[in-house]
């Protein structure tokens, strides 16, 4: 099974794998979740991807599949999620790394910048300044 992804979505699955393992206890390198991602969407490696049809086109997502082949896709990703000996974590890497999913396509709302008890740089020069007179 192959499924076709931009490079900039297999870079941002890469790092979404990373990230998410790091906080399953896993560590991986860059490298080897790039790797992991070219395997999770059909290829059998990173280079493997890279040498990929340049003109095909790009695959749907799996929320535009019917439920027959989203259950196949997953089940695929599951199996190599397995064979990568990441069996203890393949189901809540999958949901949370959501490699073929289309949150990522979502626009990235503007970060807010709130105070929370302690963050106000203010309150720190006031110390700071009252410091300096004493």
């Amino acid at each position: 099974m192959i499924i076709m992804m931009s490079p900039d979505r297999m870079r941002g699955l890469a790092k979404r794998l990373r990230r998410v393992l790091r906080g399953l206890g896993v560590e991986l390198k860059h490298t080897e979740c790039l790797d992991l991602a070219a395997r999770l969407v059909g290829f059998n490696g990173w280079y493997d991807y890279l040498k990929r049809d340049l003109d095909a086109s790009l695959s749907p997502l799996d929320d535009s599949l019917s439920e027959e082949v989203f259950a196949a896709r997953d089940a695929f990703q599951i199996s190599v999620l397995l064979s990568a000996g990441l069996g203890e974590v393949a189901r809540e890497l999958l949901d949370r790394a959501n490699p073929t999913g289309s949150w990522a396509q979502q626009s990235a709302t503007t970060p807010r910048v709130e105070r929370v008890g302690g963050n106000d740089p203010g309150r720190w020069s006031e110390n700071l300044s009252a410091r300096a007179e004493d």
